[in-house]
């Protein structure tokens, strides 16, 4: 799996950055889970959802282990 390269605190942001964006791309009405009742609160938080989800995986890229 590609988090052996990861330290613990790498690890854990990586996981983080996952799930915070897909949750983002859940969502996002164009992209998002089809044929759902999204409340604009939720699909107005998608794009900075899924913003900080990529941000935290390139964050996880400076965690390297030895």
């Amino acid at each position: 799996m590609f988090l052996k390269r990861f330290n613990r605190t790498g690890k854990i942001l990586a996981f983080i950055g996952i799930w915070v964006a897909a949750i983002g791309i859940a969502f996002n009405k164009t992209r998002g889970v089809p044929k759902t009742n999204i409340p604009e609160l939720l699909a107005s938080f998608s794009v900075p959802l899924i913003v900080t989800g990529i941000l935290l995986l390139i964050v996880s890229n400076f965690f390297r282990g030895k």
